[in-house]
């Protein structure tokens, strides 16, 4: 078993970001972990890599590799991403890997922290990672996002909803998102989650030919009459997606395939997307979902189908659900430490 040393941020009480802490799990899994960062016992922002490796009581010759984890980087607003500048590593003879994260912000700037480090392999879950190897001058491994098969699961629950969505609209990215709203909802500013609700002057919200389904929509700010959040967390964020039907999910931000696919797949949700070129051959229309074209054109013909065919829609979220199971984040750390 390996001895892995990660540099980290405390994600273990998070509700939101589960990937960040479903890969440090399955590294607990599958090698001898020491973990060091914001958030966890000892730390302090004066320590240098020498600090770290006392305080954890290891020395450096018995450690096979360092990562840098996927919350690692500094996400605020300033431009700097390295949280932690008193950690040198680029003189580390043992294997260094960063995850690369957020790939649509401040790249430059990740690309930077990189090159300075010196890792000798990035992985990246953008399709498209592998061209920036020549540009830094280091190996890029295309890890996709996995699932946490103990996280994400079949609950048994009754289907609740006919269709959902919940999340940012990611109108800087794409309109996809809010090309759907604009085709069911009457007003584009609704944020309620559902056709029982009252928007302003709107009685009901829904479009005519959707207001017999039972829709919860809730983008990111949605709040119910008592100003809660409508949009599900923690535990209640799989339950949900287990008591919906079908739920709508397109790629996040540069096309990224996010997490939410899988995670839909796991919790048998079927999933309605938008035709694209960037699911990584993960998905396939009319097998593990149903896709849409992205001018709309087609929209409600493929909703009503996902609604009306039950023995369609059932037998695409089996095929769905078999197919999820080999894309568990354990998988995904037993080929990365396959490298080493």
């Amino acid at each position: 078993m390996k001895t892995v040393l990660i540099f980290s941020k405390n994600y273990e009480n998070y509700t939101s970001g589960y990937y960040h802490q479903d890969i440090i799990d399955s590294f607990h899994k599958l090698s001898n972990v020491y973990i060091y960062g914001p958030g966890y016992p000892n730390y302090s922002i004066e320590d240098c890599f020498d600090d770290v490796l006392a305080k954890l009581s290891i020395k450096l010759d018995e450690l096979d590799l360092i990562v840098f984890s996927t919350s690692w980087d500094d996400d605020g607003s300033i431009d700097n991403v390295d949280p932690h500048p008193n950690i040198e590593v680029s003189k580390i003879k043992t294997p260094k890997v960063s995850f690369l994260n957020k790939e649509y912000k401040k790249l430059n700037e990740r690309f930077d922290f990189i090159k300075k480090q010196k890792f000798d392999l990035v992985c990246s879950v953008h399709p498209s990672s592998s061209t920036w190897e020549s540009e830094l001058g280091v190996p890029f491994l295309n890890l996709p996002f996995g699932i946490s098969l103990d996280r994400f699961k079949d609950f048994g629950y009754k289907k609740q909803y006919d269709f959902s969505f919940t999340g940012g609209l990611h109108s800087s990215h794409t309109d996809l998102r809010f090309l759907v709203k604009k085709e069911i909802f009457k007003s584009n500013s609704l944020k309620l989650k559902s056709n029982k609700g009252i928007d302003g002057f709107l009685r009901n919200p829904i479009r005519h030919k959707y207001q017999k389904y039972k829709i919860y929509w809730a983008e990111w700010g949605s709040r119910d009459f008592t100003f809660r959040s409508l949009l599900p967390t923690g535990k209640r964020y799989g339950y949900f997606m287990n008591r919906t039907k079908v739920f709508l999910n397109t790629p996040s931000a540069i096309g990224i395939f996010n997490t939410r696919f899988f995670e839909l797949m796991a919790t048998k949700s079927l999933i309605l997307c938008p035709e694209s070129l960037n699911y990584d051959g993960f998905l396939k229309d009319g097998q593990n979902c149903i896709m849409f074209k992205e001018d709309m054109s087609n929209f409600n013909d493929k909703f009503v189908e996902c609604l009306n065919d039950n023995d369609s829609r059932e037998s695409i979220i089996t095929n769905a659900y078999n197919e999820v199971q080999n894309h568990s984040y354990d998988q995904r750390i037993i080929f990365l430490l396959n490298k080493f």
